[in-house]
């Protein structure tokens, strides 16, 4: 199925690692012009360097999401040098868990300041732009536990679902433009957020790293978790006219942990 990509602009907010890096890699493959964000300009410069080899349109616009001047400019940067974003994707941001009464401020603002309001930094500046040129994709990457909060990883799990109560009202906002606002959740996935998880829990445990993975895999139906390219390519296809009408909604990847009807 051709996903009618090519020559869209996109960009990819946590591109410099990931599943932002895979989204970057699987969007550059289909066609797309790649804008790729995030704070440190060598990893993206890498990444850059890496799809121009293979053929692709990739450029860079370094900005740290936790500071609303740095996002607001480099959107602005990005519509003067290469237009309005036809596809926003954010992936960024990360929380460390433990024990709740253990869980100092720090960390639940810290959570909240790059994962939530890292989003609404991005999709304020994108957002509007989108919406005066009456077309638009906007994916973000957020994460099952804002359904299914884990009980040792709550402050990412509160980031989480009120990322997803954003989605669904700003989607509700744009849709008569022509722009789409879904969510991916990602069950676990094989990234380095996914070794600081387990290593975070293996010490809150006082046990070894592989015990604590073996006894997570073990949980999981597939007996595995996903790997950030199968993320990528949903992401892919919620960029894409093929789910126009998918908005308002978030997608659950996890292989089939969350015991819910569907």
């Amino acid at each position: 199925m051709d996903l009618n990509l090519s020559g869209k602009v996109a960009l990819i907010a946590g591109a410099s690692k990931g599943m932002g890096a895979a989204t970057a890699r699987i969007l550059a493959a289909e066609g797309a012009r790649t804008v790729l964000m995030a704070r440190g300009e060598e990893p993206l410069a890498a990444l850059r360097d890496e799809l121009q080899a293979k053929g692709a349109q990739a450029d860079i616009a370094v900005a740290d999401m936790t500071d609303s001047a740095a996002v607001e400019a480099a959107v602005a940067g990005v519509r003067v040098r290469i237009g309005v974003p036809d596809i926003c994707v954010v992936s960024a941001g990360a929380a460390q868990g433990g024990l709740f009464w253990d869980i100092g401020d720090e960390t639940w603002q810290g959570a909240f300041d790059l994962k939530f309001m890292g989003m609404v930094r991005v999709l304020r500046a994108v957002a509007p732009l989108m919406k005066a040129a009456g077309r638009g994709r906007i994916v973000v990457v957020v994460g099952n536990n804002g359904r299914q909060p884990h009980p040792r990883m709550l402050p990412g799990s509160a980031a989480n679902a009120a990322c997803l109560a954003v989605i669904r009202g700003l989607a509700e906002e744009l849709a008569p433009f022509g722009v789409t606002v879904t969510a991916l959740n990602p069950g676990p996935t094989r990234t380095d957020r996914w070794d600081r998880l387990i290593d975070n829990l293996a010490r809150t445990e006082n046990r070894a790293f592989g015990e604590v993975e073996a006894e997570q895999l073990a949980r999981m139906p597939k007996g595995r978790i996903g790997e950030a390219e199968e993320m990528a390519r949903l992401i892919a296809v919620l960029c894409s006219d093929v789910a126009d009408m998918v908005t308002g909604t978030s997608l659950t990847a996890d292989g089939g942990a969350t015991k819910a009807i569907a």
